[in-house]
């Protein structure tokens, strides 16, 4: 560590400790929304065949997926709610 990083009150060990905190939260969300938007997917596909799968329908899943994942990184809980409660109204 140089003498301008002990002295910059940004580098504080606190700090570093709440932007660890704050990327391993980013993360966990990033990986349950992916998780949800996998499981979103997975509806659609248990009625239908597997054989059926084109390149552009993997690729539109495979954006679905991570939208999900970035949408639960930026709206968290709500997003990951509002998911949860328009499953359930489906009855499935």
């Amino acid at each position: 560590m140089t003498t301008e990083q002990k002295n910059d009150p940004l580098m504080t060990a606190d700090n570093t400790n709440s932007n660890q905190r704050s990327l391993t939260k980013a993360i966990y969300r990033f990986l349950g929304g992916a998780v949800l938007g996998i499981l979103v997917l997975l509806i659609p596909v248990t009625y239908g065949e597997l054989n059926n799968f084109g390149l552009v329908q993997v690729g539109v899943a495979f954006v679905s997926i991570i939208s999900c994942g970035l949408l639960s990184i930026f709206w968290g809980e709500k997003f990951i709610d509002t998911v949860t409660r328009m499953l359930n109204s489906t009855g499935l």
